[in-house]
């Protein structure tokens, strides 16, 4: 299933306005079944991040070097792919469970769909700067910083997504954006434990 240029500019709208707190932003999402299923295929988008993650982790175990191929060990490109789309799926598989446990099964589908478009601008937005450091652009310290903004811009925007979706007021709509962070640095956890 293909994700076309006007749906991807059409999510992207929508998430620029629930970033600026308009819940009317959820309009620009398609919340159709057909919609559900074609957020799952915007991970395609987020291949640049991946590249990213995969030079990340191959700098981080001493493995990035300027006449190696950064694809040249199928182990590595397959745990951090591994890793990548797991992180992906990880929110929305454990919301199956808690739409039903708080009676929010209708509002599944649309959590799904916004979070998914949000995850996919998030891992595009993250991956700035990591790739600024792996460039030699900015130092350690700047890309933290960055990354630290950008991912606290990122908290705040699927912390209003969940309340508009599901309709919580706001603790129980962070306390599900915190079970996401948590979730996905389990995942990283994991990751790096196979790999090191």
């Amino acid at each position: 299933m293909i994700v076309t240029a006007d749906e991807v500019n059409r999510s992207f709208r929508g998430t620029l306005d629930l970033l600026n707190s308009r819940a009317e932003g959820l309009k620009s999402f398609d919340m159709s079944e057909r919609g559900f299923w074609r957020s799952f295929a915007a991970l395609w988008l987020t291949l640049p991040a991946y590249v990213v993650s995969l030079a990340f982790e191959r700098l981080r175990l001493g493995m990035l070097q300027p006449d190696r191929s950064l694809l040249d060990n199928v182990w590595v490109d397959l745990v951090v792919a591994l890793g990548h789309v797991a992180g992906f799926l990880a929110l929305p598989v454990a919301m199956i469970w808690i739409a039903r446990w708080l009676r929010l099964d209708k509002a599944y589908v649309p959590f799904v769909i916004v979070t998914n478009w949000i995850s996919v601008i998030g891992m595009l937005v993250l991956s700035v700067p990591a790739m600024l450091m792996l460039l030699g652009w900015a130092p350690p310290g700047l890309a933290s910083l960055f990354s630290l903004a950008f991912a606290i811009i990122i908290v705040r925007l699927q912390w209003f997504a969940t309340k508009s979706t599901l309709g919580l007021t706001s603790v129980p709509a962070l306390g599900i954006v915190v079970l996401g962070i948590v979730l996905n640095a389990f995942v990283s956890t994991a990751m790096r434990g196979l790999l090191d």
